[in-house]
């Protein structure tokens, strides 16, 4: 999935959960994390497991329970933020949320399709694949850093706040 989205679906959360959006900004651009792992020329590797995950914020948030607690309340948005990107990659193609637990890579494919005629048929899908996890390295990677159905999907999403900025700011313009 595109890093455009991975980072709006996120933001919009925070903001909806009455995170400050200047807050809300450089904590949901966590949410690209994950993918940082293709710079290694390798992708969908162990950045891509909540169970590394969790390993790695468990000890920080205990830290930051006894040494910081105001900082436990950020912490826990930015782990949901990089979970958000984990949920997101799971369906759209395998990934390998459990490893090292469990040595399959996951993807759980759903879709719900309609036949328009007479009669209209409909059929459900819902599967959860496994193939076992091989994280390889690539020479190259053609990565789309957002498509024409993410751009226009995240500019939808993103209008309330867009449209909110822009008000805002022309009542205050004299």
């Amino acid at each position: 999935m595109e890093p455009l989205i991975h980072f709006v679906a996120p933001f919009v959360a925070l903001s909806l959960l009455g995170v400050e959006l200047k807050k809300a900004l450089p904590i949901s651009l966590l949410a690209i994390l994950p993918d940082l792992d293709a710079l290694f020329m390798v992708h969908r590797s162990f950045t891509h497991s909540l169970a590394v995950l969790v390993a790695v914020a468990l000890p920080v948030l205990v830290a930051l329970h006894f040494y910081r607690p105001g900082a436990q309340r950020y912490f826990s948005l930015a782990l949901f933020s990089i979970s958000s990107h984990l949920a997101l990659d799971l369906f759209d193609g395998y990934t390998p949320l459990l490893w090292p637990l469990y040595d399959q890579s996951l993807w759980i494919r759903t879709d719900l399709m309609a036949h328009i005629g007479s009669p209209p048929i409909f059929s459900i899908g819902a599967q959860v694949l496994t193939r076992p996890v091989v994280f390889s390295t690539f020479q190259s990677l053609d990565a789309p850093l957002f498509t024409g159905e993410g751009l226009i999907l995240s500019l939808v999403m993103l209008s309330p706040f867009l449209i909110r900025a822009f008000l805002s700011r022309s009542r205050a313009a004299p």
